[in-house]
């Protein structure tokens, strides 16, 4: 596989060009962050007193 074959694509008329493993690397970034997210709000969510 060419990691560094670079990817066109277009987001609100402005041309970008990444490299595959840029683009690999920041859908993971966000991957991880969404679920740290998602559970740290389990997880203060839950600690919540009901009245």
């Amino acid at each position: 596989m060419d990691w560094k074959r670079v990817i066109r694509f277009k987001v609100g008329g402005e041309l970008w060009e990444v490299p595959l493993h840029v683009l690999l690397l920041m859908a993971l970034i966000t991957l991880i962050l969404m679920i740290g997210g998602a559970y740290m709000g389990f997880r203060f969510g839950s600690n919540q007193i009901n009245p």
